[in-house]
């Protein structure tokens, strides 16, 4: 779909299954190299990175928690010793807890703002120098929409998500002057085979278009987000979510 994706070495962060999955296999079948992310799904992963060998890039796949700075300092070193020097980064990974607020103890809300918020700065502080150095590089932070709209069952995580949203901004009013873009893509409903028909006829209910999103919504804007025909897109947050919000 996109050809100057062609030696384009890309990281996509969770990409051993689901979205993630999605997202590396289209940047491979547009010609870019895709390095395949993972916390706890290995065999995943290497059925990950198998598929993305068949259709003929480069790939590998690396293990890390990227709200620990360490493991983000050990993936980078693992990316430049056996994969090249990372163009783009596409952070899927995250973890979120179902439940209100007031359903929690006061230990069990780190995690989800340690993966969801902090992990998004490990990776720009680890990754983003270089690309600095090139002056040219992209950097994408997924996100649910409960981030925008609010969920009162995903309190936590949208609210850490949203903090990532304002990082993002001010991320790319810093780096922009070095050819950089930092955007963030907001999700809905995405369709992965975990409903039923009962359920799914409830929840189309919501959306304006009548169904859910799939991965190749989330990977479509992905792709055109990446590519040369938004070069001049920054800073901004982009809902893939069937019209269920339109906030301005």
């Amino acid at each position: 779909m996109y050809s100057h994706f062609n030696g384009k070495n890309i990281l996509v962060t969770g990409s051993a299954k689901g979205i993630g999955r999605g997202i590396a296999l289209a940047l491979a079948e547009s010609g870019a190299n895709v390095a395949i992310h993972y916390l706890g799904s290995s065999k995943e992963a290497e059925q990950t990175t198998r598929k993305v060998k068949e259709i003929g890039v480069n790939t590998t796949f690396v293990q890390g928690d990227i709200s620990n700075f360490d493991d983000v300092q050990k993936m980078k070193e693992a990316l430049d010793r056996d994969f090249g020097k990372i163009n783009y980064i596409v952070n899927n990974a995250g973890w979120t807890q179902v439940k209100p607020f007031f359903q929690y103890e006061p230990d069990e809300w780190q995690k989800e703002i340690d993966i969801c918020l902090n992990g998004v700065l490990n990776l720009a502080y680890v990754f983003m120098p270089e690309m600095i150095e090139d002056s040219q590089g992209k950097f994408i932070n997924i996100i649910g929409d409960s981030a925008r709209t609010g969920d009162r069952h995903l309190i936590v995580s949208g609210a850490a998500r949203n903090g990532a949203v304002s990082f993002m901004k001010s991320l790319a009013k810093e780096v922009g002057r070095n050819g950089i873009q930092c955007n963030t893509v907001s999700l809905g409903m995405i369709d992965q085979g975990e409903f039923d028909e009962t359920m799914k006829e409830k929840l189309v209910k919501q959306y304006p278009l009548k169904k859910l999103g799939s991965r190749d919504d989330v990977a479509g804007m992905v792709l055109f987000l990446l590519s040369n025909n938004a070069d001049w897109v920054t800073g901004q947050v982009f809902s893939v979510n069937g019209g269920h919000s339109m906030l301005g």
